[in-house]
């Protein structure tokens, strides 16, 4: 019992940092000078999580809780804009649940877990499940930062706190995106716990695919306002 307490913790520990990591280096904002938060929001969700899923028996109440308190810790720990929170860890949390029902399908088709496992919260199979998808997502990471690739719109924080109107024209369809994502998340345990993973996947790669043509929008416009001033200053010179 003591041992699967802290297996459960300790991976929940890493999965909330992979998250993270996964999250911020899809848009190219630093992790290292922020690792000591990290570290300790970690072990704080592993421990919430646990006493919802384990000890009150509300699994299906954990997720949607655990973004509120990541869009919280994005805000306030890390300095981000919380329609910016809103949008990166939608456009995270998506693509890191397309890799564990990826992943999921994978071991079911070769037969070394059944549809059942998605119910269940400290089983050897769950673990497996868990260590795999945990890791493949610090190599994604690992791979963003040593090819320097991702989105770039987005400022390094913390950002200045002046008030934001998230429907103005500039921040309009990336408060529509953080908004689709926070439904996605927050049927996603409903959908597993009634044994559907593959309607969560089309949502989870629907809920992707907006924010990465978003986000490619939004690079592409920064290019251009990058173009256009460099072009004048030349035009004054």
């Amino acid at each position: 019992m003591v041992l699967d307490i802290l297996s459960y913790i300790g991976i929940g520990i890493f999965d909330t940092i992979a998250v993270i990591v996964f999250s911020l280096k899809l848009y190219m904002l630093p992790v290292a000078e922020r690792r000591k938060r990290l570290i300790g929001f970690g072990i704080l969700i592993a421990i919430i999580s646990f006493f919802m899923r384990v000890i009150f028996n509300l699994p299906k109440l954990d997720l949607p809780l655990q973004y509120i308190l990541f869009i919280l810790f994005f805000r306030y720990g890390l300095g981000i804009k919380t329609h910016l929170s809103a949008f990166i860890l939608g456009a995270g949390i998506s693509a890191y649940a397309i890799i564990q029902v990826g992943v999921y399908y994978l071991y079911n088709f070769l037969g070394i877990m059944q549809t059942g496992v998605l119910q269940q919260n400290t089983t050897l199979q769950v673990y497996i499940l868990q260590v795999t998808y945990i890791t493949l997502c610090f190599a994604v990471s690992f791979i963003l930062k040593i090819y320097n690739a991702g989105f770039s719109f987005i400022v390094a924080p913390p950002h200045d706190n002046r008030r934001e109107s998230y429907f103005s024209k500039d921040n309009r369809s990336v408060a529509v995106s953080a908004l689709l994502s926070a439904v996605t998340i927050c049927v996603a345990e409903v959908l597993l716990y009634q044994l559907n993973p593959f309607v969560l996947l089309l949502m989870s790669a629907s809920t992707f695919g907006i924010s990465y043509f978003l986000s490619r929008k939004e690079d592409q416009e920064d290019a251009r306002k990058a173009l256009e001033a460099h072009r004048n200053r030349n035009k004054k010179s």
